[in-house]
């Protein structure tokens, strides 16, 4: 037996020894993946580390927040997170190592689907951030996480798995745990610079992800990018496109979706964007001064505010070359001020410098877009003689607009002695000049002038035309008042098909039964004219004409004694015309 034993003890001494090397093997794989610098200080640039990664605090309009973590990766502010932090978010702040907060000014771009977000925030100096490399580490790679504030030690891990993202950009698996608290942290190489983002196991196998940041970085923002989902869950501002035509788009988009400090805080930065553009200081000059009851509470702000559009104004012009031009900025957006409130007169916020500057924008260059101005202000200063002149300019130059058109019809109504056929003939071609959008608000005035002459003609002409414009978007009142043209003109055919379909779009309109019965009548058509008049009867029992048209169509089919009571309803109920028909049919 022992004997036996010593031949085993060989055996069992190897055994014993093949597993302490086992242990001491697992014992320090552990040791590495764990803790990096116990046996000397940590790198170097640990510490610029831990301050380039800062807390995200966003915050949506009900007053929800959510907390995260991001870093930089340039001195300029720029910085990325988690796309989850953003969603909803009407604002963020990021907060730094020495809680200094940084508001967050736009989204630089984003990517729902991998989760990432770039974005800027305001800083007063350079920031201390993670400089990206130029050059992605391949697998077995070690590579760092910096500490949280729960934990104390840099940790390491290597690459296990390369995939790709968008099939250009790496993806990373590492051999490590990750705290939730760092998620959002920045993947380091070994000379300091971040590669990657953290990424939780979703499987929960305790791996670590990291999404490339270089990728991060391609992502942009573009005008159509407003209407997209990715940003459209995001209530803070996306950064301009780098174009400036794309980017003044944007701004026009932005004015429709902001209240107005907001939009003013989106004016400013796109003038610092865009700085050497002239529009950047007149559309915040337009801002201040038709919002400025809105921006200020009290009349002295709100005065300052006017100060500060008139700087504007006067940064815009420097930068343009045509005196002329700049000029016409000014005395249009002054007009249209002044037209907007009659009270104000402020320093240069009065008619008189609106008329001033204009004449000066004319002897720099007698453009038809400066005559039109003229026009305009003279208008509304109720000098029509003046006003008709320079319209009239503009009609014979050979940029004619609709509304110069239009607006010279305007003023020579209010001339005396005007001749109505001439009146006529500038309508017509402010019709024929102006966009449909346009050209539909004119019609309506030729078919009222047209209408007071008697020209059914041309009124139905123009409602054809009208319907043309509108793209066929009228309402049941279009196809009564057409109806009412075409009945005078004799045109029965049509005028009922026009009453038909004003009473498809209103049922419950009595009017349109009577007007349908008239017609009727007019047809030799008695039984529906009767049937039409009492619906009409029936929806408005006191529409004093629906009981003559009734009467009349039961004088039509021999029924005196039955149309008797109804034109003596339609007498006691004010109708004019009911006395006459009483006498010649109900005298018996």
């Amino acid at each position: 037996m022992f004997r036996d034993f010593f031949v085993f003890l060989p055996v069992l001494l190897k055994s014993l020894c093949m597993k302490r090397q086992l242990l001491i093997l697992l014992l320090t794989a552990c040791h590495a993946v764990t803790i990096v610098a116990q046996k000397n200080s940590n790198p170097k640039w640990l510490d610029k580390a831990i301050q380039a990664i800062f807390t995200v605090e966003t915050t949506t309009k009900e007053g929800m927040t959510k907390n995260g973590t991001g870093f930089f990766i340039l001195e300029n502010g720029e910085a990325v997170a988690s796309y989850e932090l953003f969603r909803k978010a009407d604002k963020a702040v990021a907060i730094t190592s020495t809680g200094e907060r940084l508001p967050v000014l736009h989204i630089l771009g984003a990517d729902d689907m991998y989760d990432v977000i770039r974005f800027k925030v305001a800083v007063p100096k350079k920031l201390i951030y993670l400089p990206v490399t130029k050059i992605s580490p391949t697998k077995n790679t070690p590579v760092y996480l910096p500490p949280s504030k729960e934990e104390k030690n840099l940790v390491q891990g290597n690459i296990s798995e390369i995939t790709k993202v968008n099939s250009a950009y790496d993806y990373f698996q590492i051999d490590m745990p990750l705290p939730p608290s760092q998620v959002g942290y920045p993947l380091l190489t070994e000379t300091g610079e971040v590669f990657a983002m953290t990424q939780a196991d979703a499987s929960g196998k305790g791996k670590t992800f990291g999404i490339p940041v270089a990728y991060i970085q391609s992502l942009q923002t573009s005008t159509t990018d407003m209407f997209k989902r990715t940003y459209t869950e995001i209530g803070i501002r996306k950064a301009w496109a780098s174009s400036f035509d794309d980017a003044r788009l944007s701004l026009l988009l932005y004015a429709s979706q902001q209240d107005v400090a907001t939009y003013l805080e989106t004016l400013n930065d796109f003038a610092a964007t865009f700085p050497n553009y002239a529009e950047s200081y007149t559309n915040r000059a337009s801002h201040y001064a038709y919002n400025r009851k809105e921006l200020a509470s009290t009349e002295s702000e709100q005065l300052q505010l006017l100060d500060k559009a008139w700087n504007d104004l006067e940064s815009a012009a420097k930068l343009v070359k045509n005196k002329g031009e700049a000029n016409y900025n000014k005395a249009t957006l002054i007009f249209g001020v002044v037209a907007d409130d009659s009270t104000l007169s402020y320093k240069n916020w009065q008619l008189k410098t609106a008329e001033d500057l204009i004449r000066k924008a004319i002897s720099e260059a007698d453009l038809p877009l400066y005559r039109q101005a003229e026009g305009d202000i003279a208008f509304f200063q109720q000098d029509y003689e003046k006003a008709f002149r320079s319209y009239s300019i503009v009609n014979s130059s050979s940029e004619p607009t609709g509304a110069s058109f239009f607006f010279a019809a305007k003023s020579k109504q209010q001339l005396p002695d005007a001749n109505p056929l001439e009146i006529i003939t500038l309508l017509d071609s402010a019709v024929a000049k102006a966009p449909p959008a346009e050209a539909s608000a004119y019609l309506l005035e030729n078919i009222d002038l047209k209408t007071q002459l008697g020209l059914f003609e041309g009124v139905i002409k123009d409602y054809d035309k009208y319907l043309v414009v509108t793209n066929g978007d009228v309402s049941d009142v279009f196809y009564y008042y057409r109806e009412q043209a075409k009945f005078r003109t004799n045109d029965l055919t049509g005028a009922l098909r026009d009453i038909d379909m004003a009473i498809l779009l209103d049922r419950e309109n009595g009017l349109y039964y009577a007007e349908k019965a008239s017609v009727c009548l007019r047809l030799n058509e008695y039984a529906k004219a009767q049937e039409n008049a009492q619906k009409a009867i029936l929806l408005e029992p006191e529409f004093a004409s629906a009981y003559r048209i009734l009467g009349v169509s039961l004088v039509r089919q021999e029924k005196k004694s039955e149309a008797c009571p109804y034109f003596e309803k339609a007498k006691e109920l004010g109708d004019t015309v009911a006395d006459r028909l009483i006498n010649d049919n109900c005298s018996e």
